[in-house]
């Protein structure tokens, strides 16, 4: 596997774009649902996967956890990670969630993962490592780009409406990647650029949301509740550029049970 954040200039635009707080519609969006669908995370041992700049640890912290794992790919990631939150109950692991982790077997509580598994091409070895390394009754909670949000873009090029920041998507059920120009507003091509001076192209892997759904039941999951997340008031309120989203969802959010 092969991430963008595994660039060095990537992932510090990342971690000026998103900083300590966050992406915005991770902060105001994914992860309120998520945490109060996790509902408990005292004294419970977490992995969080694909966990970028680390934004979330000090959140996790907070939560009084008794352990927690920060996996990523890009050791850049991590260096930032490392800089947000130094409590001794934090360890770093860079891993590429492709290959068999570093982790024991039903040794994990929670597994928690933002907006990753769209950027991987073979969803199923994370998924099989996830049900591994959970403990019975552990709880997989993930999110990543809902499959209509690239049909909506995909029909808008369809009646003209074309998107420069997307190459290469399709329609709804062609498998493969898609690559997104960040660093630039889709409607301002200018706006980020003059802000952070470059922009970059990150893939991401079109399939359908049975992709995803089928693949945790055929590793023996319980998929307890699938989220379709609407943009909140106060996103809209901080961020009045996500109006042009409002018709659709851009977040799909599983919660899987071992």
């Amino acid at each position: 596997m092969k991430s963008s954040y595994q660039d060095k200039k990537f992932a510090e635009y990342w971690e000026k774009r998103v900083g300590k707080s966050g992406e915005v519609y991770k902060r105001m969006v994914l992860d309120p649902i998520m945490f109060d669908t996790v509902g408990i995370f005292s004294d419970k041992k977490i992995l969080e996967l694909g966990c970028g700049n680390g934004y979330l640890a000090p959140k996790l912290i907070a939560q009084n956890p008794k352990s927690i794992i920060l996996m990523d790919i890009s050791r850049y990631n991590l260096e930032f990670a490392k800089e947000k939150c130094t409590d001794s109950r934090i360890t770093f692991l860079e891993q590429d969630v492709t290959k068999k982790w570093q982790i024991d077997s039903n040794s994990i509580d929670i597994i928690y993962s933002n907006m990753m598994l769209n950027e991987v091409e073979n969803i199923k070895t994370p998924i099989e490592e996830a049900f591994r390394a959970l403990r019975k009754g552990g709880v997989l909670i993930f999110s990543v780009i809902h499959p209509s949000c690239a049909l909506f873009i995909f029909a808008q090029g369809k009646v003209g409406v074309k998107l420069n920041s997307v190459e290469g998507l399709g329609n709804y059920f062609r498998r493969g990647v898609v690559k997104y120009t960040m660093g630039f507003d889709s409607k301002n091509n200018s706006l980020f650029f003059k802000k952070f001076g470059q922009k970059f192209k990150v893939k991401q892997y079109q399939r359908t949301l049975s992709d995803y759904f089928n693949q945790l039941i055929e590793v023996g999951f319980l998929v307890r509740k699938i989220f379709e997340p609407e943009l909140s008031q106060g996103l809209l309120d901080e961020s009045p550029e996500f109006v042009e989203y409002k018709d659709y969802p851009i977040g799909l959010i599983f919660h899987s049970v071992k």
